[in-house]
């Protein structure tokens, strides 16, 4: 694969500005939305205490924050490799040059071994 097929060009310039964006919209539409949720029950239950509003948006930041800690660490481990063993034609050929790769390696460890003995 060769990168500068990506990288180059005023098109691909775009396309790569489009995905930050597109990205950092996401951030922070994610947050937007756990503030309009805190906000639709702070005056549907038609308090007006501010002090109750800072103590439901700082368990909510402390609980997405473990959220996204279980996210990080255990289920984008999952999604990757979904990704890449179902997803695209490039993560797909990838995933198995890196299985073929691996058992080649593992024939020449075990005559090397052999050989040794």
């Amino acid at each position: 694969m060769n990168e500068n097929e990506y990288l180059k060009g005023k098109q691909n310039w775009l396309i790569r500005a489009y995905f930050y964006c597109s990205n950092g919209l996401a951030i922070l539409n994610e947050f937007r939305n756990m503030l309009l949720g805190i906000l639709a029950i702070y005056f549907a239950l038609k308090w007006n205490n501010y002090w109750l509003l800072l103590v439901m948006i700082i368990p909510s930041i402390i609980i997405l924050t473990l959220v996204g800690y279980v996210v990080v660490h255990k289920v984008a481990k999952v999604k990757e490799w979904l990704t890449m063993r179902f997803g695209t034609h490039f993560g797909i050929k990838a995933y198995d040059y890196n299985e073929d790769n691996n058992k080649l390696l593992k024939e020449i460890r075990d005559l090397l071994r052999n050989n040794k003995r």
